[in-house]
């Protein structure tokens, strides 16, 4: 089929092809080393086959594929149930087209469908960037007279693998619990961020749900094929309850379905509106887990997260609650700019009629008078010291001691019966309390001027709230975070040199659907060690480094948990965010202070130019997790170009575990010198590249939560 449109900022490594195999209308996506081909079927939209290694099977292959049933197997590659009925069945193929990507250097690939029982069409959008990772999405639209009810959706689902050990007869079935195995983040609860968790797939259904209205395990899988050595990562962009099903029911086939759940319906569709589905990103490689990483970065990077505005790539802050009245956060500025720091955000508390606790004045989104000079007088003496200026704010958030609620109490999600759901929030399926939080968030960031927002979401609501419309009780989530998208894609259009942190009492919505509207965000609040760093270390996984932010000091006994220069390690290996610098009395010329420095230049000066420039990152500790045993936690980050690079080697236990970890850098050039620094130290020898690779460094750490840094430059460069 001839494309409607002629590219202008066409991807590398992208085709798009819409055919017809054996009389079936189908589509083809190729992308780097993915490809993909579906067609329709017996009125299904099913999957033919996958590829990671970039090859388009032969027509007459296709024309046979996928030799499986579709009434035996689930190859329908989405979900949809509408008014009761399943609609994975009885569509017929309307058309099929290209469209420019909403991201530069992005092309969509869009197949329209039509039911031939319910009134309802589907355009099937499929985001393609030359990464081997695909986005997919569902645009579905009510072309009847009446209301329509979407009570489930799997906006991509079906045959992931058909993995038989003919395939390679080296598999030893007796000696694997499974031919496939799942990584996923086991963590609901606040703190929990980053807890990755290995689970052998049984020979049935595997299902995951996560029901607490937000989730601090994000919906990011890994999949293991044992069979082939190939590698799947998988995401769901949804910030709030979701499912994922995982079905190994078949001696070798692999199936699976993800997306929002919740009381039906999710969503109410009007006659002659269009909904969109949550994304789903997926993509198969073959190779290692820091090469599948490194690839799932890069479709991050190209497809989810806006790059930072020029100048403000990467920076050092500081931020602190407005823990009491008094021109001390002054003061607390001036130390910030002393230490060497870049910026200040005025956290918690700076808003309301009176002041209180910060969480008690949540919804009322004007200055307090309590803040000394104003919020004017703040960011004036914030940019005196050449820093930017920003601010913290939980926009969907209310209390009941503030003027919102009591003009507006039935602003409040609610429960179908008119109870509280969970904690107080605003109910944003709400046309006008939507509007107010999109007015709020519009009038901080221009009224106040500010180089950096903060998001915030403390609030937990559980199954969440359902709001009557059209005959149902429609749950409330999917009405939330449309609403919660616009106003953020309204913040990013309207104020392009703002930069934008997602928080949710740490990392409680990282999902690709918040990270595609904002420039990076917390990993977790729980930051202390080595707690910090394992978080950091599984969430790089999904997340370049450059998108997360950690909270030094953020916990009062943090600076107990290891030593000064462990403690101030991990600061390296995120955005760090300075909780303050303890005693605003104390003397700075002390060790401490001192040591602080050290890590904020090194910051700055030598990782900085590797983070903000796509750094490559190698785990080398990939599966340890935050919450299991572990010996060792070790993370790398190397330039792209190999002439520097950084590694944190941290003991996790002291207690039988080995004092020694032979380090193998992967991110030099074998056929280059290197300066190496061993930090604790302080001692810097040349070695080459080819040795520090193949026989490495033995680092020896005597005690439980200690650390040592590891500092690489190419000789011809100066460290």
């Amino acid at each position: 089929m001839k494309n409607s449109w002629v590219r202008t900022d066409p991807p590398d490594n992208v085709e798009i092809t819409f055919h017809k195999s054996a009389d079936r209308d189908a589509a083809r996506y190729v992308s780097a080393t993915t490809v993909r081909e579906e067609a329709l079927e017996h009125g299904r939209l099913i999957g033919l086959y996958w590829s990671a290694t970039g090859q388009v099977q032969r027509e007459e292959v296709t024309s046979s594929l996928p030799r499986l049933d579709s009434l035996a197997r689930p190859l329908h590659i989405f979900e949809l149930e509408i008014d009761g009925q399943s609609l994975h069945n009885r569509w017929d193929w309307v058309g099929a087209s290209e469209r420019p990507g909403s991201r530069p250097g992005t092309v969509e690939a869009v197949v329209e469908l039509r039911h031939q029982v319910r009134p309802i069409s589907v355009k099937v959008v499929t985001r393609l960037d030359g990464s081997p990772v695909l986005a997919r999405w569902l645009e579905i639209t009510n072309t009847g007279s009446s209301p329509a009810a979407l009570s489930r959706v799997s906006p991509w689902s079906g045959l992931l693998w058909d993995s038989k050990p003919t395939l390679n007869p080296s598999f030893r079935q007796e000696t694997r619990e499974s031919k496939f195995t799942l990584g996923y983040l086991r963590a609901e609860e606040w703190g929990e961020e980053g807890n990755l968790v290995w689970q052998a797939l049984p020979p049935d259904h595997f299902r995951i749900e996560h029901t607490q209205g937000k989730s601090h395990g994000s919906p990011y899988f890994v999949l293991r094929n044992e069979v082939t050595g190939e590698i799947a990562f998988a995401a769901l962009a949804w910030p709030g309850n979701w499912f994922a099903d995982f079905s190994y029911r078949f001696e070798s086939c692999l199936s699976f379905r993800m997306g929002p759940l919740g009381p039906a319906p999710l969503r109410v569709i009007a006659p002659a509106e269009t909904v969109t589905s949550p994304e789903v990103h997926l993509g198969l490689m073959h190779g290692s887990m820091d090469s599948a990483v490194q690839c799932w970065h890069e479709h991050v990077r190209a497809s989810v997260i806006p790059p930072r505005p020029e100048g403000k790539e990467m920076y050092t802050l500081a931020g602190r609650v407005v823990e009491h009245p008094g021109d001390w956060i002054l003061r607390e500025i001036d130390i910030a700019a002393e230490m060497g720091l870049e910026a200040y955000m005025v956290d918690a508390g700076w808003y309301g009629e009176e002041f209180s606790d910060w969480w008690k004045q949540r919804g009322d989104w004007f200055e307090g008078s309590w803040l000394p000079g104003g919020m004017a007088g703040i960011r004036e003496h914030v940019h005196s010291k050449g820093m930017l200026f920003g601010l913290w704010m939980e926009a969907e958030a209310m209390s009941e001691n503030t003027r919102l609620y009591r003009e507006h109490p039935d602003w409040a999600l609610t429960t179908d019966d008119g109870r509280r759901v969970g904690e107080l929030v605003l109910n944003m399926a709400d046309p006008d309390a939507a509007k107010y939080v999109e007015d709020s968030v519009i009038r901080v960031i221009r009224d106040f001027k500010l180089d950096f927002y903060k998001l915030d979401y403390n609030v937990r609501i559980q199954e969440g709230g359902q709001t009557p419309r059209d005959g149902f009780f429609e749950h409330e989530s999917w009405r939330h975070f449309e609403a919660l998208h616009r106003i953020y894609d309204r913040v990013r259009r309207e104020f392009p040199r703002v930069v934008l942190e997602n928080c949710a009492s740490g990392g409680g919505r990282n999902d690709l659907g918040m990270m595609s509207r904002f420039h990076y965000a917390c990993e977790s609040d729980w930051s202390v060690f080595p707690f910090g760093i394992r978080a950091i270390n599984t969430m790089t996984l999904f997340l370049p480094p450059e998108a997360l932010c950690y909270y030094h000091n953020h916990i009062e006994h943090a600076h107990q948990t290891a030593d000064l220069d462990t403690h101030l390690r991990v600061i390296l290996f995120a955005t760090p965010i300075f909780v303050g610098f303890g005693a605003q009395n104390a003397n700075r010329s002390t060790t401490y202070f001192a040591t602080t420095r050290k890590y904020i230049e090194m910051a700055k000066g030598f990782c900085r130019p590797i983070m903000a420039n796509r750094p490559a990152v190698y785990h080398h500790t990939p599966d340890i997790g935050v919450l299991g045993p572990a010996d060792w936690c070790v993370l790398e980050y190397a330039a792209r170009d190999r002439t520097r690079g950084y590694a944190g080697v941290f003991r996790l236990n002291g207690e039988g575990g080995p004092a020694d970890y032979v380090f193998r850098p992967r991110g030099l050039d074998a056929s280059r010198d290197y300066d190496v620094t061993l930090d604790n130290n302080d001692q810097t020898f040349r070695a080459h590249g080819r040795d520090l690779i193949n026989t490495g460094l033995t680092i020896t750490l005597d005690n439980a939560l200690t650390s040592e840094l590891l500092l690489f430059s190419a000789a011809e460069s100066a460290v």
